[in-house]
């Protein structure tokens, strides 16, 4: 008998609304920001600064609790959604506790059997102090520095930009204490890496076709990397499978930086175009990214994104991954923190649920297509009935019909 997934299309949904939440939209912006990308972005600077304080200080970071804390604030931002930052910000000071609870009810429904409420409500209304804490906040005034810069240089005079800058850049120098945020601001080809990450917010997916919302690559990355977390508790696998499910999650896409989303139907229709690709993305990567960070991040990068919807674990005594055809025995055989395990296939699911959410929620907004359409049925003819580790994975999918 298989178990139905805790995580449900009701959830997935308020998810994808922060694809339609608009930032700085007081500001005369060059281009859309939303807050999806905004938040796919913070955590991407968060795990390079986690990274940075592990091989720099030898500081041992907890990443699942990483994790849970950015779900976290996450969430609160997907509630709190018509508030804007600096008044956020005051009310916090004075009704905190209550807008932790209204966030508490407004997702009870949706992660009570996660067992999670009482941890989120803790968080809202008292974080810890702990490094994990300290990465996520100066990961989220960068992130919002990164956006800031691009209007503050499209139009300096306008009124009061000049104050918002100075804020942020004030509210990031308090971080220069952790060793990443030094790294980043001090050295170029470090703030490179972040830059292009970011850039995957202007390539938007299913290019050739009309969508709403319209969503981006990296915002894409972090809805699968989410999904992959969340179906992860639901498959019982060991931690360090969960966290990496949900880093592979959030970098599978990163060869598009340099070779842009390039459609399924030409990569797989033209005889040798994806293998060719692959070896560009490869040695592109190699070139713009592993050359510019750490030995620990260049393992990570490569553990992630190289055969990265292949099912495979390490051994302590190599560093080259083990592949395996079947992800039962992965999740069978190998699902022990030591492994380091990755269930490529599982990941590949997650990827699909994401772009059949892109489509179906794109047509149930009346903006449809003859790509949206068949996409989606690709999807729902080849996922609907998938399970893996006794859950039926596809439950969700039908969900959507």
């Amino acid at each position: 008998m298989l178990k139905s997934p805790r995580l449900s299309a009701k959830l997935l949904r308020k998810i994808f609304v922060s694809a339609s939440i608009r930032r700085w939209n007081d500001q005369a912006c060059p281009v859309e920001f939303v807050e999806l990308d905004k938040q796919a972005h913070k955590m991407v600077i968060a795990y390079f600064l986690s990274r940075y304080e592990e091989i720099q200080r030898g500081i041992e970071v907890d990443w699942e609790k990483l994790i849970c804390f950015f779900c976290f604030e996450f969430f609160e931002r997907m509630v709190l959604t018509d508030i804007k930052p600096p008044v956020f910000h005051k009310l916090q000071k004075h009704h905190r506790n209550e807008l932790a609870d209204f966030v508490v009810e407004a997702l009870r429904e949706d992660i009570e059997l996660y067992g999670l409420l009482t941890s989120l409500q803790e968080y809202l209304k008292n974080p810890p102090k702990c490094l994990e804490v300290d990465i996520l906040r100066a990961s989220h005034f960068y992130a919002s520095k990164w956006e800031f810069d691009i209007i503050y240089n499209f139009n300096p005079k306008m009124y009061g930009v000049e104050n918002i800058k100075n804020i942020i850049d004030c509210e990031v120098e308090h971080f220069y204490h952790l060793a990443g945020m030094s790294e980043i601001v001090l050295y170029q080809k470090s703030k490179e890496v972040i830059d292009m990450f970011g850039q995957l917010r202007f390539q938007k997916r299913w290019s050739q076709t009309p969508r709403v919302p319209e969503t981006s690559v990296l915002g894409h990355t972090l809805v699968v990397a989410m999904s992959a977390y969340l179906l992860s508790l639901d498959l019982g696998v060991c931690k360090q499978m969960r966290i990496n499910h949900f880093l592979c999650g959030l970098f599978h896409d990163l060869p598009e930086i340099l070779t842009r989303d390039i459609i399924s139907p030409i990569k797989h229709n033209v005889k040798g175009l994806d293998e060719q690709l692959k070896k560009i993305e490869r040695e592109a990567v190699q070139e713009k990214i592993l050359s510019n960070v750490p030995a620990n991040i260049v393992e990570d990068i490569e553990y992630f994104t190289q055969n990265e919807f292949s099912n495979r674990y390490k051994l302590a005594s190599s560093f080259a991954p083990i592949y395996l055809e079947s992800g039962e025995e992965l999740l069978k055989n190998y699902d022990k923190d030591e492994f380091d395990p990755v269930c490529g296939e599982f990941l590949k699911f997650c990827d699909h649920l994401s772009a059949f959410l892109e489509a179906k929620i794109s047509i149930a907004h009346g903006i449809s297509s003859q790509d949206l359409l068949q996409g989606s049925k690709g999807i729902y003819e080849k996922c609907s009935q998938k399970a893996m580790g006794g859950v039926d994975l596809g439950k969700i999918i039908r969900e959507f019909e």
